[in-house]
């Protein structure tokens, strides 16, 4: 892990200047870069969902925002990588946290689907999406604080869950469509993290 990479390498430069933070990043640097294309990752495309469309993926931004528009119905879609666990000092494999709104023209509510996904064991590639929470808005932008929220959906009938996870799909909202989210995202940060890497090393070189 790179954190850890950082903390060991400049314990063993104490004696230098800056405590051996300059070599470190510099040997972090050239890690990544020799490990990984050094390019910015392009703009998300989904080949398994090409009738979502991206609203929002600023390059320095962690989150994506996507939208489907088909049958008078709208599909947003906001995914963000979920905070980095660790097992002893190695990092687990990231999660990816999903907002799902579905709207209709002109009609209320808006269903609002908390999802995770999470890179299936033994499917490099493949990401299981579940959904962890169900509730409403009574219009978009409607923060639903005065709604009933329902039961923890864990605690629903299975019929009713198993229902709910299929009227998901039936709107693209899939596993495919999952890690597709997840791989980009973590693209996206490893090329966001690279370039803070060469920020710091023009800030530190600048006091040598």
């Amino acid at each position: 892990m790179f954190l850890r990479r950082l903390r060991t390498s400049a314990a063993l430069r104490r004696g230098a200047k800056d405590g051996g933070v300059l070599a470190a990043i510099r040997a972090e640097l050239a890690h990544e870069l020799a490990s990984s294309a050094p390019s910015a990752p392009p703009s998300f495309h989904s080949q398994d969902a090409p009738e979502f469309v991206t609203v929002s993926d600023a390059p320095r931004a962690q989150d994506l925002l996507l939208r489907r528009r088909a049958d008078s119905e709208e599909v947003l879609v906001s995914a963000l990588l979920a905070p980095l666990v660790f097992q002893g000092q190695e990092p687990l494999p990231r999660d990816l946290l999903m907002k799902v709104f579905v709207s209709k023209p002109g009609a209320a509510p808006v269903l609002h689907f908390d999802c995770r996904a999470f890179s299936a064991e033994g499917k490099p590639g493949f990401a299981d999406c579940t959904i962890n929470a169900v509730r409403y808005h009574s219009s978009p932008g409607d923060d639903g604080e005065d709604n009933y929220g329902g039961p923890e959906f864990r605690d629903l009938d299975p019929q009713l869950k198993a229902a709910l996870q299929e009227y998901l799909v039936a709107r693209g909202v899939n596993s495919k469509l999952a890690s597709s989210i997840l791989q980009h995202l973590l693209q996206k940060e490893h090329a966001q993290y690279l370039n803070w890497l060469k920020i710091l090393e023009e800030t530190f070189s600048k006091d040598h």
